[in-house]
């Protein structure tokens, strides 16, 4: 099973308990440990710029790629070359509220949600973490705002817009809809795929996967009126079709 959706858009909890409810094996973020673990930071740069494929990485690096769920953020743009590699594997995308995966995006990387542009004590934080330079950057994807808000509300876009392309084919997760009652909709999750539970995991529900975010303050607080306004003209279409109010 192949899951993908943007970055903290709750793509690793999901992942995770759907492997431990039905007793899969689990392999989190390939992309990530091709980079660090095998010393290859440009691997995904050259999937995205067509330099190199999906079948050679997988090839290549088939340890990261052997489990039953795979989960990266980074499928979300690759769903035609997946589906060729892994055919007949069940397709999962998690989307989230664009305003609430770009607060825990800056959250997570300690940036202020007021700021029309970085800092430099933040690209020199981000020259040490090259795959978050590249997202804030819009790297491999074409993204051309002004701002870093503007090329994160992009991203979103593009992983919707990728979806949409796929959507008869590729199941979808709101993570909003997950969070009230966990355990029930992993179960939804598992049928829906065709896995069969076989594990109780409510003791694993609360399990912190991410760095948790504040989300104690309003999305207007967070953002300020600027780049909050910014995030919904650019994203509207996509907030509307999966039911986020502006």
């Amino acid at each position: 099973m192949i899951v993908g959706g943007n970055q903290k858009s709750g793509t690793t909890a999901i992942a995770a308990l759907l492997a431990k409810a039905t007793g899969s094996r689990f392999s989190n973020d390939p992309f990530w440990h091709v980079a660090r673990r095998d010393g290859r930071e440009g691997v995904l740069d050259d999937v995205l710029a067509g330099r190199m494929t999906v079948d050679e990485v997988v090839e290549r690096y088939r340890a990261y790629f052997s489990a039953e769920i795979i989960k990266d953020p980074n499928f979300s743009f690759l769903y035609p070359e997946l589906e060729r590699r892994f055919p007949g594997a069940p397709q999962l995308f998690i989307v989230r509220d664009p305003r609430q995966n770009i607060r825990s995006i800056l959250n997570r990387l300690c940036i202020d949600g007021h700021l029309d542009e970085l800092l430099p004590e933040h690209r020199q934080a981000l020259a040490h973490e090259p795959g978050w330079r590249a997202i804030l950057e819009g790297g491999g994807l074409g993204s051309t705002g002004d701002s870093h808000v503007a090329r994160l509300a992009q991203r979103w876009n593009i992983a919707v817009a990728r979806y949409l392309e796929r959507s008869a084919s590729i199941h979808l997760a709101r993570y909003e809809d997950f969070l009230p009652d966990k355990a029930s909709y992993i179960g939804m999750l598992a049928d829906k795929v065709g896995l069969r539970v076989t594990t109780d995991i409510r003791e694993a529900l609360d399990e912190q996967y991410q760095p948790r975010g504040n989300h104690a303050i309003s999305m207007e607080e967070f953002f300020g009126q600027r780049n909050l306004r910014l995030i919904e003209s650019i994203c509207a279409a996509g907030m509307a079709r999966f039911g986020y109010a502006r």
